[in-house]
C-alpha cells in the first residue's frame, strides 16, 4: 500500500492482481487496473499524476491516475 503525497488517496495492490485507489475521506474505491499476477508494490509520483505498480512476474506498470490509463509496462531483463 502507499499513500499519495497529499494523503487523500491510498493505493493498494493485492493477490487478486488488481490495483485499487481508495479515497481516504469517503472510503470509496475504484479499480485502477490489473496485472497478470500478484501486485506486490505501488508508489505515487510526487505530483500524484502517475502510479507505479510492481508485479510478482517482474513487470512494473506506470498508470495515469486520473484517466486510469496504463502508460507503459517495464519488464526485467531476461538475463
Amino acid at each position: 500500500v502507499a499513500f499519495s503525497p497529499s494523503g487523500k488517496t491510498l493505493a493498494s495492490g493485492s493477490a487478486d492482481d488488481k490495483i485499487i485507489l481508495w479515497d481516504v475521506e469517503s472510503g470509496k474505491r475504484k479499480t485502477l487496473g490489473s496485472h497478470a499476477d500478484n501486485v506486490n508494490s505501488v508508489a505515487f509520483s510526487s505530483d500524484e499524476k502517475i502510479l507505479a505498480s510492481g508485479c510478482e512476474d517482474g513487470k512494473i506498470k506506470l498508470w495515469e491516475v486520473e484517466s486510469k490509463k496504463e502508460l507503459k509496462t517495464l519488464a526485467r531483463d531476461s538475463n
